[in-house]
Formats: C-alpha cells, sequence, structure tokens
C-alpha cells in the first residue's frame, strides 16, 4: 500500500506492507485523510534534513536523553542511536474517512462495509489501509461526505475544548487564533448560542472566521478594545486559546479580556507562564483542554476498548468524534470552507507545501486515495520485496518479528555481522517501520503479519522481540512451522505455555534458545569461572537500581507485560542460577509496604533464591533510587574471596583467580547470546540457554509474584 511517511524532515510516498486485522481493531481502507497545519508541521522542516537535525538537537528533552545515553552506551553508541531515531520513518496524520474492510474478535457495533471516520496519532495515518481501535472509529452519518467526516479529529479536538469553555446561551465568547480549530471553535461557540469574538493576525483567517458565524473579528492589538465594545466593558464570559506561540503573552491576554469569573480554555500549545495578579484578582477559571476529550492517551479506553459509562463520563473522546459528525450532518458546523486544497496521495508533498506556507493563510488540505474498491495488493496479502535475489541456501535465513528499539539496536545489526547468516524477513506491527529496517539491514522480504515470516521459504529461524504477551504465541507457531526459535525474555508469561514450548520443541527436535543475554558479558563470564574455584557454598547479592515507570507503561499491564519481576527480572534469576550452575530448591520473597511509597510495590522487592549446597542468591530489585547509582551491579563471596561486577562495565576479583577489567561501556553479551544460536543451528557449537532455562526463569518469577501477592497485614 501507499503511506506517507516523513524521514529527516522530508516527506515521502512508501510502498509498504499493509496492516492485518487484529482482535480489538478495525481495518479501514481510507478514502481521505486530512493534514492539519498545526498538529503535523512538528512532522516536517521547510528547511529540509539540517533544519530538522537542528530543531531537534535545541529540545530540552532531547538534550537529557542524549546525556542519559552517552553514560550507558557511550558516545559512539549515542550517535548511532541519535542517527536511527533522527532518519527512521516518522508517520503522520490523525484524522481520515474510509470503509471498513474487516472487523477483529470482540469489536460490536461495527461491520465490514460500513463508512466511518477514524482518530489517533499512529492510527489514523496518511495510509491507504488504517489498523484502528474500535474506540476511535465513529460512524459516519448518511449525509456527510468523506471530506467532511476527515475533519473528524480536529472536530473533536475542538468541541473538547468549548465544553472546557462551558459555554450558556447568550455569553460572549473569544476565540484566539482562527487556524483550523480555531475556526471550527467559532462555529461551535455559535451553535451554542454564544456570540462569538474571533481574534488572529492574518486577515484572510479573520474573514473567513466572519463568513462562518463570527459576529466580530480582529487582531491581537485591538483584542482588549474589541471585547469592551461588544461586552460593554464587562469583558467576555470565556477565551478558548487556539493559537500556538512559544511565549505566554497570548494566554495572558486571554486572562486579561474576562470578566470577573471569566474562564480559558486553552487548546493551543501555549506558554503558561501566567502573571498571578490578573488571575487572582479575577478569580479565572483556567483550564487546559485534553485533545479529543476523556479517554485520550488512555491504553485501557483507547486499545483495550473499555469505555466509561455515559452516566459518569458524558463525554469521551468517541462521543466528542461522534456528536462532530453530527453537527457537521445538520449543517451547524461548515468544513469544506476550511479545505485549502485536496491533492491525490502521490502528490502529499503539495498538500504539505500549501498548509506550511509561510504566509499561514492555508487552513487544511487533504489527501485523496480514490474511491476505487479495496486494491488487490491487500486482498491477496502480496509482500513488500525489498532484494530480489534469494540467500545462498547455505545460509541460515532469520527472520525477525518485532522492529522496536531493542531489534533494531542490538539484534538486526548482529545478525548482520554473524557469518553465514541472512535476513529472510522483517515483521512489524506497522507497515512503515517494517519497510525501513529492511532496507537498512537487508531483508528480503517484510510484512506486517509474523505469519508471512513463517510461511517464507528462506526462513529457517525466527527471532521474537515483541511485547511479552505475544511471545508463546509466535514462538509456538514457529515451531508448528518448523523453525528454530530465539526469543526474548520472558519464554511465556506462564508455566503452562512454557511446558508447551518445551514439549513442542522437543517433538519437532527443533532449538528454542532465550534473550538471556547477561551470561554472554565477558565480565560475567570471568567471574562464573572465578566462583568455579570455590569449593563449598557461595553468597551472590544482585542488586538492580531499575528506576521508576509511569504507571501506564506496557510492560506493567499485568495481561500485555506482566509486570517487571516477569518482564526483567527474569534477566536476574537466570543469571544466578547460571552462576550456580543449579536450580533453586527453594524461593522466598519479600516487598516493600506499597501504602507508604508512591510506586508499585512488586518493583521494590527482594528474592532469596536458595540452592541445595547451601549457597544463597538475594536479588533486591527496587525503583526507589537514584540513576547515578548505576543500574546492576552484583557481589559474589565464596571460599575467602569474591568479586564485584559493576553494571557490566567492569569485574573487581579479590582472593580468587583471574584478572580485574573494566571497559568504557557496558558489555551485556547481546551479540554473544545471539551469536551462539546461530552458531547452535550450524552444528559449530551447543546451545548455551534452551527452553528449559526459560522455563526455570518463568517459574522462579511466577513463583516470586504469588509470594508477593499473598503477603497480607502488617507487609499489604
Amino acid at each position: 500500500m501507499k503511506q506517507v511517511l516523513v524521514k529527516g524532515g522530508t516527506v515521502s510516498i512508501e510502498s509498504v506492507p499493509p496492516p492485518t486485522v487484529a482482535p480489538g481493531h478495525i481495518l479501514v481502507r481510507v478514502r481521505r485523510s486530512l493534514i492539519s497545519s498545526g498538529t503535523e508541521s512538528g512532522y516536517v522542516s521547510s528547511g529540509g534534513t539540517a533544519s530538522f537535525v537542528m530543531k531537534k538537537a535545541q529540545d530540552p528533552l532531547n538534550i537529557e536523553k542524549v546525556k542519559r545515553k552517552i553514560a550507558s552506551v557511550g558516545v559512539k553508541g549515542t550517535l548511532d542511536v541519535i542517527k536511527n531515531k533522527l532518519f527512521e520513518y516518522q508517520v503522520p496524520g490523525y484524522s481520515t474517512a474510509g470503509e471498513i474492510l474487516a472487523v477483529g474478535d470482540g469489536v460490536q457495533g461495527f461491520r465490514e462495509g460500513d463508512l466511518v471516520a477514524c482518530s489517533g496519532v499512529g492510527y489514523a495515518c496518511h495510509a491507504e489501509y488504517n489498523l484502528v481501535p474500535h474506540q476511535l472509529v465513529t460512524p459516519i452519518p448518511d449525509n456527510v461526505s468523506m471530506e467532511e467526516a476527515a475533519f473528524v479529529t480536529l472536530g473533536a479536538i475542538a468541541l473538547q475544548g468549548l465544553r472546557q469553555a462551558q459555554p450558556t446561551l447568550g455569553e460572549t465568547m473569544v476565540v484566539s487564533g482562527l487556524g483550523l480549530i480555531g475556526q471550527l471553535a467559532v462555529q461551535l461557540a455559535k451553535a451554542a448560542g454564544c456570540h462569538v469574538i474571533g481574534c488572529d493576525p492574518v486577515e484572510s483567517k479573520r474573514e473567513l472566521a466572519l463568513s462562518l458565524g463570527a459576529e466580530a473579528t480582529c487582531t491581537p492589538d485591538a483584542l482588549s478594545e474589541t471585547v469592551g465594545e461588544w461586552t460593554g466593558g464587562h469583558g467576555a464570559d470565556a477565551v478558548i486559546v487556539c493559537a500556538a506561540a512559544k511565549g505566554s503573552e497570548v494566554t495572558n491576554q486571554a486572562i486579561d479580556v474576562c470578566r470577573q469569573k471569566g474562564r480559558v480554555s486553552v487548546i493551543g500549545a501555549v506558554g503558561l507562564q501566567l502573571q498571578r495578579e490578573s488571575l487572582y484578582l479575577k478569580e479565572i477559571d483556567f483550564r487546559l483542554s485534553c485533545s479529543y476529550g476523556p479517554g485520550r492517551y488512555q491504553a485501557n479506553y483507547e486499545e483495550k476498548g473499555l469505555d466509561y459509562p455515559i452516566g459518569y463520563v458524558r463525554w469521551t473522546e468517541g462521543r466528542n468524534m461522534a456528536e462532530f459528525l453530527r453537527l457537521v450532518a445538520r449543517g451547524a458546523v461548515q468544513v469544506k470552507p476550511l479545505i485549502s486544497t485536496t491533492q491525490p496521495v502521490d502528490q502529499a508533498q503539495a498538500a504539505y507545501d500549501t498548509v506550511l506556507a509561510g504566509d499561514g493563510t492555508a487552513i487544511a488540505a487533504l489527501i485523496d486515495y480514490g474511491d476505487e474498491e479495496a486494491c488487490i495488493e491487500y486482498i491477496e496479502r502480496e509482500w513488500n520485496i525489498v532484494i530480489t535475489n534469494p540467500a545462498p541456501k547455505s545460509k541460515v535465513g532469520v527472520s525477525v518479528i518485532g522492529a522496536g528499539g531493542f531489534a533494531s539496536q542490538y539484534h538486526l545489526p548482529s545478525l548482520k555481522k554473524i557469518p553465514g547468516t541472512s535476513i529472510a524477513c522483517i515483521v512489524n506491527r506497522t507497515g512503515g517501520k517494517a519497510k525501513q529496517a529492511a532496507q537498512k539491514f537487508g531483508a528480503l522480504n517484510c510484512s506486517t503479519d509474523f505469519q508471512d515470516a513463517l510461511t517464507c521459504e528462506e526462513t529457517d529461524a525466527v527471532v521474537i522481540a515483541t511485547r511479552h504477551n505475544l511471545h508463546a504465541e509466535i514462538t509456538l507457531a514457529a515451531l508448528e512451522a518448523g523453525k528454530h526459535v530465539f526469543v526474548e525474555k520472558p519464554m511465556a508469561m506462564t508455566v503452562a505455555d512454557c511446558d508447551r514450548i518445551c514439549a513442542l520443541a522437543a517433538e519437532k527436535e527443533l532449538l528454542v534458545s532465550v534473550g538471556f543475554n547477561r551470561r554472554f558479558s565477558p565480565f560475567a563470564q570471568t567471574g562464573k569461572t572465578a566462583l568455579q574455584s570455590v569449593q563449598g557454598p557461595k553468597n551472590i547479592l544482585y542488586r538492580c537500581n531499575a528506576g521508576a515507570l509511569p504507571a501506564d507503561h506496557w510492560s506493567l499491564d499485568p495481561e500485555e507485560g506482566g509486570g517487571r519481576i516477569l518482564g526483567e527480572g527474569v534477566h536476574f534469576f537466570d543469571l544466578c542460577c547460571w552462576l550456580m550452575d543449579a536450580d533453586p530448591v527453594a524461593i522466598t520473597a519479600e516487598r516493600i509496604n506499597s501504602q507508604t511509597v508512591n510506586t508499585v510495590a512488586e518493583d521494590n522487592c527482594t528474592t532469596v533464591l536458595r540452592f541445595a549446597d547451601g549457597s544463597t542468591a538475594t536479588i533486591v530489585y527496587t525503583a526507589l533510587g537514584h540513576p547515578s547509582m548505576g543500574k546492576e551491579r552484583i557481589e559474589a563471596f565464596g571460599g575467602g574471596g569474591g568479586w564485584i561486577l559493576d553494571d557490566f562495565r567492569s569485574i573487581e576479583l579479590h582472593g580468587l583467580p583471574g584478572a580485574s577489567a573494566s571497559g568504557r561501556t557496558e558489555q551485556k553479551g547481546q551479540f554473544g547470546v545471539l551469536e551462539n544460536f546461530i552458531h547452535a543451528i550450524q552444528g559449530k557449537a551447543g546451545l548455551d540457554i534452551t527452553a528449559a532455562h526459560g522455563r526455570r526463569a518463568t517459574a522462579i518469577a511466577c513463583e516470586v509474584l504469588a509470594q508477593l501477592r499473598g503477603n497480607t497485614g502488617a507487609n499489604a
């Protein structure tokens, strides 16, 4: 399919694999998509790549990220990451209209052939096909065209901003900033029975607002005088700020022109250095409007489909979308006058050029994907062939499923370096990322469906780097297809799934390895060799200063990520068992009192593994520390000696055979673990990490979680 992508601030139209239908989602054949003159300017740079790079470099958040990355992987590693991030495809677009092609499991109220409008960054993209969570899809009324329905997202944003201003019949409302959202806000405020004053420095935008229902317009310099004239000197009842400005002048002006106990609703990206005196003396009700409305940025609502009961949340983002289209249907809001240009998808650059023109007169542009039936490319699920020459059969063909940050930084570069290996297919949920990764790393194919990798003739093995909940499903499918498997940790989220994987791998006589890369760190291997010289019990202390995660991070989701102990703790359980060369015979776990700390209790726990020879390993996992303390530190004791491994950068040996060593960057063995997997397939080495090891780590994690969740009383 054709998709508009942005790379280095420049628009390109690429042929990428179309998405596949998924549970809870709707597959839409897009007819029109909307380019907003405001939001999407962040993707595109009029000065080309150099200007785009400078814009990113000046962002304070990016500066802090770079500092942390240098501390972790060094200057060269950081430069590689920056280069990848700056020049990876970005996916613009968040407001579309089209026809339903397929409905995923669990979706109710929609059927194939329905005409719908769609919202959402990363979902309602500028592409011929979109896979959209059903909460971000709403039916198009009969008398609303595709062109009009494509405004749904911007309409919902304007409507939510108006709701935050709480308009009542007969009030005077100022709309500051008459871009796309401002023009919609003018009409919505008029429909709510308000007298509307529009404010913008561009004359053509003021004239457009007058034609759409504003009773008066003015420049920012004349706003105070105009509001005074129209309100008898009392001030506006409310102001909706739709402008975009780095400074706070627009925001403070909105406060100044309000009456006593007036209201300000901020939609646009403006400065918030507020002047307290006016805000305080007038007792202004100052509100920020969050995008489309309640539910926005909430994974439970948008991705999992859990709606808010209407009795408690009357206007969610989905209901705002539907209401906006109803207002368009009855003529209360006009959007066709806002269309500055419509271009076919092949001419998307011209559409961007129009709305991002320096004179600021353009309002919105539409991309037209045609009204023909669904193209044969999707129906037949054709692949996107990146390289036409097949790999020599003497090579191990590896398909990588999941092209996210970890796979792109470690697995894919490693596969390129391992002799006798070729990349058969790269699979990712989004076609643009799959296509770019395939081009960069020389894959034969790219797809959005992991089944394509399994049916690919060139695939001998798969590397699975998806989110945790998909590990077991894809591993079992790959084994059934006769493919060797390297799966990132955890191998599976339940012991039962691990047992199924172990049994099927044995039945099919296929290799399964797990991404416990720390075993291949040269520092860890030095430490193990030293411990093997010790007679009698050993004592290990493994401290992980993990840092806190946002509460809505996917890895904390019990269904998708399983939590940090299952998602990351398995690394440490596996390494301790490997250092001891044994399975634990007893496991005990305790956690902090979550009532006294504002964090997830399971992120702060201590696990003790006891082994048959009397050895113990204590794993302290905490999210309460400071990043300057480093992340991982291991201390091992035994036979009158010991060693300290610090963040996989160094090891100090004391009273044990071997030499202390250090490196400039972390050495966590990401290359070695994958190399061992490939060498095992080639018959050059034994498989060091097996499905049995994956099962052991998951079993320990599940037992730890059972104990942590079973604690009650004082420890609850």
